[in-house]
């Protein structure tokens, strides 16, 4: 261990320099060289000690920028600085082995390969979660913004990623000639934004206000203050008015009651869009099944509706999405609205503006986290927005960061957070796209076909010396037979008989092996069970408790059918889920490629036979996976983990009560 203190100090300055790149500290220019230290760390280590050394720096990048998360419990905070920092640990493993043993030309060009790449994962599917991209440490850098009118906030991490690699090839190889072409580079795009800066669309000019009425998430729904809240949004909408604003946006279901309906207050709410002589753009939870934004034209009229349609996984677990990223028609122009975690995502701007979108509107409601810098860093996300889109962007948030930012990344306007207030302003409406807007991310797109075509020819070189070992034939047999004939009947009407299937399956393979042989075995299964159920109901536990900090509540439901007929059901599905994933596949994994691989292996396979069930559901069996793993590792047993998976799935249905 101790020619792995000098990596491991090294690793840590990374993770210190990652965060402080990021809000609170915002010291973005240290964004240019946060990987520098990891990246010499790397040299001369395996792969997996490279993994190890980039969980250690992701582990203590993210678990202190996500320490915001704290609100909603120590157990939601530990589970997505963990899922985070397994994407640095897994581009230490990519980037040395791609890098080991070649030139250090080669270095330089795959770390910003492999990082973009896995943050451009990172950012879409199910389990999608762009917070903290490294290029979103420039938001307050307009000249190095400009490239993502191009690239997405993807070509700005690359940037910085290939300014670490190329310091650290330096500093390796004592040679300067790997560093001409990446300092021509990074100098010749920091120059041209430079540049770029002195022009651009600013569109037809137009007056407009964001409201921030500074109510407290828990108290904004209160029956007894709803009549209080009501008052100040009227006050503030009608201050926003004097000054001329002709579209005016409130935060984040603002509005404490419904809009429509026979108990609707749109004829109040339009009334305040009269008297301001302005489009207002309401919000509210409507009949606590819908996250929504409302244009009210000066008539007092909703002439159009947005529904959110990037919906928070397990914090509005219920709710109905929106279909499509439509604008809001306004008699002022289109507003693009993108609701608190829709703002996040590259993607839903984008599609607004395809859409049609003249601006952008952000609307949220970051009070759940207020007073952290979990504020600071989602009013980043805008400024990128903005100039991926060539949008001007209105912020408007419940405590704050209200905001106004050009197309150019520039932010226009604020007011101080934690105030009752109006920020007023001129933006413009914009209809020419930029490159990014109408191609996507085909920048990312391009980075991740160069990755794969760099795995792709060793990989085959792997697996064309496995192919023909018995090891490889064994696993092959067993894990990839029963996932395919599960999966494609996942797509059909007999869905329900997947876990007859996955028993037939164990019964056929328990004649080539006796069942002990799969860690299928009652002697010994209690201490799996044991450790199964503590982690189940300590998992359980930590949801509970981040959804009542949503003020969310939560019971123990009946299962359908009811508790014996419930319960049954959940056992088969449990002892068919076990004795495959950790049981004979996890064998047969362990035995071609080792136990760690084996726990990632089922893991994956878990999570993918719960396709179609959701994020939330998806999410649990990629907690749960990788706890049982673990666990099957740790005892050997798989028969044992049969009752805490029912136990699991019976508690992990709680979220039904939700709404």
């Amino acid at each position: 261990m101790n020619d792995l203190r000098g990596p491991l100090v090294l690793a840590a300055v990374s993770g210190v320099l990652l965060f402080a790149a990021f809000p609170p500290f915002d010291l973005g220019p240290l964004g240019w060289i946060a990987l520098v230290p990891l990246l010499v760390a790397l040299h001369g280590h395996t792969p997996q000690r490279a993994g190890m050394l980039g969980a250690v720096a992701g582990g203590i990048a993210f678990l202190t920028l996500m320490a915001w998360m704290r609100v909603f419990g120590v157990l939601a905070w530990l589970l997505v600085g963990a899922y985070l920092a397994a994407y640095v640990a897994l581009f230490a493993m990519l980037y040395q082995w791609m890098s080991a043993g070649r030139g250090p030309s080669v270095a330089v060009w795959a770390a910003p390969v492999v990082w973009t790449s896995l943050e451009y994962l990172r950012s879409i599917g199910v389990f999608a979660f762009p917070w903290a991209l490294l290029g979103l440490t420039q938001h307050a850098y307009p000249p190095i913004l400009q490239v993502a009118r191009y690239t997405g906030v993807f070509g700005v991490s690359f940037l910085l990623v290939l300014t670490s690699s190329t310091v650290a090839a330096v500093f390796r190889s004592r040679r300067v000639s790997p560093a001409l072409l990446p300092v021509l580079l990074v100098a010749a795009v920091v120059a041209w934004g430079t540049v770029a800066l002195q022009s651009g669309a600013t569109g037809s000019p137009l007056a407009v206000a964001a409201v921030q009425p500074n109510i407290a998430p828990r108290m904004k729904f209160d029956p007894l203050l709803a009549s209080g809240n009501m008052q100040t949004l009227r006050s503030l909408v009608i201050q926003a008015g004097s000054r001329g604003a002709e579209i005016i946006v409130l935060p984040e279901t603002a509005i404490p009651f419904d809009l429509f309906g026979r108990q609707g207050v749109l004829p109040e709410v339009g009334g305040w869009a009269t008297r301001a002589r302005a489009t207002l753009v309401a919000t509210s939870l409507e009949g606590g099944r819908a996250n929504i934004a409302v244009a009210v034209a000066p008539s007092g009229q909703a002439v159009s509706r947005y529904d959110k349609v990037r919906l928070v996984a397990f914090g509005e677990y219920g709710l109905a999405p929106g279909r499509r990223h439509d604008p809001l028609w306004t008699p002022s122009g289109r507003v693009g609205v993108a609701v608190c975690f829709e703002s996040i995502f590259p993607d839903v701007s984008r599609s607004l503006v395809r859409n049609g979108a003249e601006m952008l509107a952000v609307i949220t409601n970051d009070g759940w986290f207020d007073g952290t810098a979990g504020v600071r860093q989602h009013a980043a996300h805008s400024v990128l927005r903005a100039v991926e889109n060539g949008r001007w962007v209105i912020r408007a948030a419940n405590t704050g960061l209200t905001m106004i930012v050009d197309p150019r990344g520039r932010v226009r306007g604020t007011v101080p957070p934690r105030s009752a207030r109006v920020l007023s302003g001129r933006v413009g409406r914009v209809r020419t796209e930029t490159l990014y807007t109408r191609r996507g991310d085909v920048f990312a797109q391009a980075v991740l076909a160069v990755l794969a075509g760099m795995i792709a020819l060793p990989l085959r070189r792997g697996l064309a010396a496995d192919v023909r070992t018995p090891a490889f034939q064994l696993a092959a047999t067993t894990i990839a037979l029963p996932f395919v004939s599960v999966y494609l009947l996942l797509g059909t009407r007999a869905a329900w008989a997947w876990p007859v299937l996955l028993l037939a399956y164990v019964g056929l393979f328990s004649r080539m092996r006796p069942p002990a042989a799969w860690g299928l075995r009652v002697r010994g299964a209690v201490p799996a069970t044991l450790w199964g159920v503590v982690g189940v109901v300590g998992l359980w536990s930590g949801l509970a408790l981040a959804l009542r900090a949503y003020d969310l509540p939560v019971g123990i439901p009946v299962p359908p059918g009811g508790w014996v007929t419930g319960v049954l059901a959940q056992l088969i599905v449990a002892s068919a889920s076990e004795t495959w994933l950790r049981g004979v596949a996890f064998t047969s994994a362990a035995e071609w490629k080792g136990t760690g691989t084996a726990v990632v292996a089922t893991t994956v396979l878990g999570v993918l036979i719960h396709r179609g069930l959701g994020a939330e559901a998806m999410a649990w069996a990629l907690v749960t996976g990788t706890l049982f793993g673990l666990i099957r590792m740790r005892t050997g047993n798989a028969f044992g983990l049969i009752v805490p998976h029912t136990i699991g799935n019976i508690l992990f249905s709680t979220v039904a009560l939700l709404r």
